[in-house]
């Protein structure tokens, strides 16, 4: 591979790695409390097939970037062929539906194999489909609009409302991921208690960082203009989203707990604030000045 190609699958990788992040974090979050994960794996047959909800959190989130990557190397050989297509991620999708979820090669939850030859019941394969279809549709879509975005006009992506919304709210999802990293991290390192199942359910904690996640879409909005039109410094963008991911959520947690730390919060800020100026950069490519 030569140092060009070797250029141009780190950054597909990267961007694969984000996105299946970003899904699996979203998708896991909202099923498992919509359809309570931690009681459902509690029942009989289910308790001897998974570890109870919760068990394994710090370790699942740190190995999802390695399957992120893991899809990076698969895809990229057919990258050309399939995902420069117009609609090439139902073909995605569909490898994932056919490949991953219904004919896996051993006998999944899930699978035809699955219902075959194990004994999990017929509801246990079945509740988990809405979760991983619509996870890998979702993670289809962007990797694939995301890589053939490059190939697109500056002006047709900028064209609309629409999709500045849209490529905010991909940036602040990506700003998401790294509230979820900074906040395994510091209490990974700390000598911090906690338990993640009961945190990870704590309706609190979610809508902390949903409001997080709002105030930077609107903040991604904002900038963006200003960045297009050379009027604010990369370096301006990251203080500001420091400071805001800081005060945000110095902010929720003393009106939602009774109590916050501006070292902490500023410390799990500075993560999402570079997302969000790395982002800019990458997303919204402004005129040169001559």
């Amino acid at each position: 591979m030569s140092r060009d190609a070797f250029r141009q699958f780190i950054q597909f990788a990267i961007k694969v790695v984000l996105v299946h992040c970003l899904t699996y974090f979203i998708f896991g979050l909202v099923m498992s409390n919509l359809l309570n994960y931690e009681e459902l794996f509690q029942r009989e047959i289910i308790r001897d097939f998974m570890l109870p909800f919760g068990s394994r959190t710090v370790l699942g989130v740190l190995l999802q970037p390695i399957r992120g990557l893991l899809f990076a190397v698969a895809l990229w050989p057919i990258r050309s062929a399939i995902l420069a297509k117009k609609h090439g991620w139902v073909i995605v999708w569909l490898l994932f539906i056919v490949f991953g979820i219904l004919s896996t090669t051993s006998a999944a939850p899930c699978s035809i194999e699955g219902v075959l030859y194990t004994k999990l019941p017929l509801w246990y394969h079945l509740i988990g489909l809405p979760e991983i279809t619509l996870q890998t549709m979702a993670f289809s879509y962007l990797v694939v609009w995301w890589d053939n975005r490059q190939s697109m006009r500056t002006e047709e992506v900028r064209k609309g409302f629409f999709s500045e919304l849209f490529m905010a709210v991909v940036v602040g999802c990506l700003a998401y991921i790294g509230y979820a990293i900074s906040s395994l991290a510091l209490f990974f390192l700390s000598d911090t208690d906690i338990d993640f199942g009961t945190a990870a359910g704590d309706i609190k904690n979610q809508l902390m960082f949903v409001v997080a996640f709002v105030f930077n879409v609107v903040y991604i909005l904002y900038i963006s203009r200003k960045w297009l039109e050379n009027r604010v410094s990369l370096w301006v963008i990251w203080g500001l989203a420091w400071a805001l991911d800081s005060l945000v959520l110095f902010f929720c947690q003393w009106i939602f707990f009774g109590s916050s730390s501006l070292i902490t919060t500023t410390l799990i800020g500075l993560l999402p604030a570079s997302i969000i100026a790395l982002g800019i950069r990458q997303n919204y490519k402004r005129p040169r000045v001559s």
